[in-house]
């Protein structure tokens, strides 16, 4: 075809990195510079994976009042479980109920306030200094254990498989664009110790939890277990001034929005997708249901600030078409630590250009933030407005996502 622009995406297999590095980042390369998004068969055992997504299937099934038993409204960290139509994506409510869970904060790392090398202040919109607002990120997980003991360990082995896989990612990105791994490891959280759950590959493993050591920083890792209900062929759209959906209109799960972090990675269930990636010419990929043996991986838009635009946050959202089955997710962002600013790596000038001009989707007025603190809270203070208001009076969001003083 002339217009040779993708519609499906890469599949890339995780034990060719072992087994021969080079050709595994050049394939990596290609995948995260023209489109952003790509397949990854991985080498977490499946048994993990199907646990995870088991677990998390089983929560979603219980009454709302047992779920709203960890309500994210408690939490000024935005962390817990939002029922159906909370969430929403440049405005518009998302059709799906969910957990949001992210690295655990404890003894002196949570009460830390200022890093005083580290981008100690912020400024007010009129020039005023004030602390560091994203610390308020820095907490504990609303785990239900009283109701589901079962939940907090198999999601917890989960994520350290997923961190383990992100890790290698990280430093096979660093091998495509001739930069040191060792250069940029420290950026991302302590080093494994051997209480931690252990991939197959035994030199990348991680560990969820700072309360046995209050010293060590984590990587700011977050994830959601995502539940999208099944969609029969009477379901309305949430705002009941419309017309009925028709299958030509699907629903949003999730509207169009580009992750704030620096690689996503996620596990769904075989049942359905509806995932679609949109490729540099603005078309839309739909991505397949995958099932545990394959990741879902993409760039974020830390990733894109670290390369120069090299690599790309790609947009993405989910419709959900008719279907008897739900849909379950499980993605987990990656990030350096909470209070790292990512620091472009200069010229990307040597490296291939084979991505076409872009004609994606973009918010309008969002500024790309280096810094991982605050680049994270854009993206909560956004998709969660009520919460943000009742924990964060005193800040307000501007239209471009800076965070500035009331």
């Amino acid at each position: 075809a002339s217009e040779n622009y993708q519609m499906s995406l890469p599949i890339l297999n995780l034990s060719l990195h072992r087994t021969n590095p080079a050709l595994f980042a050049d394939q990596l390369r290609k995948a995260c510079h023209e489109i952003g998004f790509f397949l990854l068969q991985h080498d977490i055992p499946s048994t993990v994976c199907n646990r995870a997504l088991d677990e998390t299937h089983q929560f979603f099934s219980r009454p709302l009042e047992e779920k709203m038993t960890i309500s994210y409204e408690q939490s000024p960290a935005f962390r817990g479980y939002m029922p159906l139509g909370v969430e929403n994506t440049e405005g518009k409510v998302d059709g799906r109920d969910q957990i949001e869970y992210a690295a655990e904060y404890h003894g002196m790392l949570r009460q830390r306030k200022q890093h005083p090398h580290q981008h100690p202040i912020m400024n007010g919109e009129h020039g005023e200094q004030m602390p560091l607002f994203y610390n308020r990120l820095r907490a504990t997980n609303p785990w239900p254990d009283g109701l589901q003991p079962t939940l907090r360990p198999a999601i917890t082995e989960y994520v350290s498989g997923v961190l383990g896989v992100a890790d290698r990612l990280r430093d096979a990105m660093c091998l495509a664009l001739n930069v040191d791994p060792s250069d940029i490891a420290p950026l991302f959280g302590s080093p494994p110790s051997s209480r931690q759950f252990v991939t197959t590959n035994n030199n990348h493993h991680h560990h969820l939890n700072c309360e046995e050591n209050d010293d060590e920083e984590p990587s700011f890792w977050s994830m959601k277990l995502v539940s999208y209900p099944p969609i029969s062929p009477d379901d309305t759209t949430t705002n009941t001034t419309t017309t009925k959906a028709t299958m030509q209109e699907p629903l949003q799960g999730v509207g169009a929005h580009c992750d704030s972090n620096f690689l996503t990675l996620i596990c769904q269930d075989a049942h359905s997708s509806g995932l679609q990636v949109q490729n540099v010419k603005g078309g839309w990929i739909d991505v397949p249901p995958t099932g545990p043996d394959m990741l879902i991986c993409n760039i974020g838009e830390l990733a894109q600030v670290w390369t120069g635009g090299y690599f790309l946050a790609t947009p993405h959202r989910v419709m959900l078409q008719q279907s008897s089955h739900g849909r379950t997710s499980l993605p987990v962002f990656y990030n350096p630590k909470l209070d790292v600013v990512m620091e472009p790596i200069g010229d990307a000038g040597n490296l291939p250009w084979d991505r076409c001009q872009e004609n994606q989707w973009r918010r309008k007025h969002n500024t790309l933030m280096n810094s991982v603190g605050e680049n994270s809270f854009k993206s909560l203070a956004r998709s969660h407005p009520a919460v943000f208001e009742k924990h964060h009076g005193d800040l307000r969001i501007l239209e471009d996502g800076r965070i500035v003083k009331r």
